[in-house]
């Protein structure tokens, strides 16, 4: 199975609620009308490198 990160769960996520550009990335700093995974993929014909998992709250 091919490991392939996705956006939803990357810390850097963030969705803009602009209409021409509902999704950026704050690591690598752009908008985009995809997802950024897909648009870094698409350009670079790698995996996202700057992909980092949400932290997850503690147990309590």
């Amino acid at each position: 199975m091919k490991y392939e990160p996705q956006c939803w769960n990357c810390r850097f996520f963030r969705v803009t609620w602009e209409p021409q550009l509902p999704y950026a990335c704050e690591a690598l700093g752009f908008k985009s009308k995809a997802l950024p995974h897909l648009e870094v993929l698409r350009t670079d014909g790698r995996p996202c490198q700057a992909y980092t998992p949400k932290p997850t709250e503690p147990a309590r």
